[in-house]
């Protein structure tokens, strides 16, 4: 019953259904699409601009999306796209990685602003 009171369920939904909307995006076959397409622009592109629309994109989602669900379907998408270009998946992860710490404009981005949230109401 102590639980039931204090525990956030919101958060918990939050987490699992980002790893649903994971779950979906690779047994849809999504995430390999998507990862082949941008595969095939990652040669035919430099490394700074890469690096910065990566970066850009991966941070206006999470803006809207919360930072686990950004990366439990970008993360995916970007192996994808290394195996297709054939180049080393951590330097397409790595960005995306530390791009979904940017997260901090609306509450539903991170899990300790749901918690903040959450207790102050």
């Amino acid at each position: 019953p102590v639980v039931h009171e204090k525990f956030d369920f919101g958060l918990l939904l939050l987490i699992g259904g980002s790893v649903a909307i994971n779950h979906g995006f690779t047994n849809s076959g999504l995430s390999v699409a998507l990862g082949d397409a941008v595969g095939s622009i990652v040669p035919h592109v430099g490394p700074f601009q890469l690096n910065f629309v990566i970066v850009a994109s991966v941070t206006l989602c999470s803006q809207v999306l919360s930072s686990i669900s950004t990366a439990s379907t970008m993360l995916p998408v970007l192996s994808s796209a290394a195996v297709q270009a054939m180049i080393n998946p951590l330097s397409l992860m790595l960005p995306a990685t530390i791009a979904t710490s940017f997260a901090f404009l609306l509450p539903t981005a991170t899990p300790p602003n749901i918690v903040v949230l959450a207790k102050s109401q």
